[in-house]
């Protein structure tokens, strides 16, 4: 074979290979998620500050008095507006929850329930909307719930909330906290993974 073809077809190859690379790497790397200030209503709880994750796409809030203690009910309501890149939609939503129970004997133990939505297209929706409830009947120093939640279609990259509506119970003899003011791991984690849109 003639050297100079073989220049010509070694340099068409790699130029080709790199490319290829290129473009797989582009679409393997999701970009960040822009996050507002999550705001709290319903007077259950406050966001005492929220932390973006070093992947860009997860966010830690923290909060205070979101406590429930012998037998009274505390609602937090949470609101986090989003702005999904362009070229990405949603896949799936991940929520974890982080605090503590104390249950003394004889009492009935506490829950703590959740339940979601979005709003605006870039979110997409959510399969299931029923509320998931965990029930605590014994002490715990430390809990760790995990909700997965998965999304339907959605628009591709633009501006999107997610809703958290969350409902401590507690029974006589019992108290939930996820409260980061009273215990220093109490928070509520969330980390929105994304895909490219099709085309």
């Amino acid at each position: 074979m003639n050297i100079k073809i073989f220049g010509v077809l070694l340099s068409i190859s790699t130029i080709f290979g790199v490319n290829v690379i290129a473009t797989k790497t582009l679409a393997d790397v999701s970009p960040s998620i822009t996050f507002r200030k999550a705001i709290a209503s319903g007077g259950g709880c406050i966001v005492t500050d929220q932390l973006l994750g070093s992947d860009g796409r997860s966010l830690s809030l923290l909060l205070d008095k979101f406590n429930a203690k012998e037998g009274a009910r505390q609602r937090c309501i949470l609101r986090i507006d989003t702005i999904i890149p362009s070229g990405f939609i949603v896949q799936n939503v991940e929520i974890l929850y982080q605090g503590s129970v104390d249950v003394k004997s004889l009492s009935k133990g506490t829950t703590l329930s959740r339940s979601y939505i979005f709003n605006g297209g870039a979110l997409g929706g959510i399969t299931s909307a029923r509320p998931i409830v965990t029930q605590f009947k014994s002490s715990d120093p430390l809990f760790q719930e995990q909700d997965d939640i998965f999304v339907a279609s959605a628009s591709c990259g633009g501006q999107g909330q997610l809703g958290i509506n969350l409902i401590a119970q507690s029974t006589s003899g019992s108290s939930i906290f996820v409260d980061s003011a009273d215990l220093s791991a109490g928070d509520v984690l969330l980390r929105i993974d994304l895909a490219p849109c099709s085309s």
